[in-house]
């Protein structure tokens, strides 16, 4: 019986990442939305905090951060979890957000071809 080999060590339960909520009280983030954490890891800030919820500070370093999409993908979490665990980081202030590029910005070749080498580093 092949398959995909199973991760090791125990995986929490995704109500516990959200807390049981189903949809996020106040930030609402799509896929494409850029995630940039407010405080640089290792500064000390982070300390306390969920182990998921420093794992996506430190996936999300400033200036660039990253595409919620990129960060789902990156904690092999699904993608609504994953928008209600980054929309309650933004709520408490340990994330910036900012909407997708607009359709002009989206059109820059060199922008274009760093999204291109970036998901091949995936």
């Amino acid at each position: 019986m092949g398959g995909a080999p199973r991760r090791s060590g125990r995986r929490p339960r995704l109500y516990a990442l959200t807390d049981g909520r189903t949809g996020a009280p106040r930030t609402v983030l799509t896929m494409d939305t850029t995630i940039t954490a407010a405080a640089v890891p290792g500064d000390g800030t982070h300390r306390g905090l969920p182990t998921e919820w420093q794992h996506v500070l430190a996936l999300c370093p400033p200036p660039d951060g990253r595409a919620v999409a990129e960060v789902a993908a990156r904690m092999g979490m699904r993608l609504t979890p994953m928008t209600l665990l980054l929309g309650e980081l933004a709520d408490r202030g340990l994330v910036r957000h900012r909407p997708p590029l607009e359709a002009a910005e989206a059109t820059d070749v060199h922008l274009l071809m760093r999204i291109r080498d970036n998901l091949a580093r995936i």
